[in-house]
């Protein structure tokens, strides 16, 4: 499972909305496929929590990671990496939706950052506690998430190196994909994704 962290306040709809367009509708079955879980207690669960299932409750004072830093969300991981991976989370890779992201329908995908010891490198060789962020459309979460974890891809071949880290400590992304905004209409995940977010509107869970 990968964890998402809010650290706005959103409404129950804004939340739902987000929490729906980040699954994976290409690859996957929603919701039975989804690897996403809502954490929003630092005191974690005994066993492993699952994927969290829409519509969600309001989490509106019942969230530990209100007003938190990409930074301070980056300490906890590595402060609980054990207690993290025997409930079946992630402690490489994870995902926050924060004020400017719920603003703009984007999202922050962390890893933690490994050094190879090549030359140019700051850190020595290894896993460390250092991390990196990139701020992409909710839509494109998953496939960055799961690329990253199955080192399928690396981080920088999503972002834009060339802009650097922007002021919210967030790298930009780029699309890999020479198709992107092609004129063409609408793919099969797509459709799938708005037909579960018409149903979530339908039900008065999302906007």
């Amino acid at each position: 499972m990968y964890a998402v962290f809010v650290t706005a306040d959103p409404s129950p709809k804004a939340l739902n909305r987000a929490l729906l367009l980040i699954q994976d509708f290409e690859f996957g079955q929603y919701p039975e496929d989804s690897e996403w879980t809502l954490l929003t207690s630092k005191t974690l669960p005994s066993t492993a929590p699952g994927a969290t299932t829409l519509p969600t409750p309001d989490i509106s004072g019942n969230n530990d990671f209100v007003s938190q830093s990409l930074a301070e969300i980056n300490t906890f991981i590595r402060a609980n990496e054990a207690a993290l991976e025997r409930i079946d989370v992630s402690t490489g890779d994870w995902l926050i939706i924060d004020q400017k992201g719920l603003e703009t329908s984007t999202c922050l995908v962390c890893e933690q950052v490994y050094y190879s010891g090549e030359d140019g490198q700051e850190g020595e060789e290894g896993l460390s506690s250092d991390f990196r962020a990139c701020r992409l459309p909710y839509e494109e979460a998953h496939g960055m998430i799961v690329n990253l974890n199955l080192a399928n891809m690396d981080f920088e071949e999503f972002v834009d190196e060339d802009a650097g880290e922007q002021p919210d400590g967030a790298w930009k992304w780029q699309s890999f994909d020479p198709s992107e905004g092609a004129p063409e209409g609408m793919a099969e995940e797509d459709i799938e994704r708005e037909k579960a977010l018409q149903e979530l509107r339908n039900g008065g869970y999302a906007d």
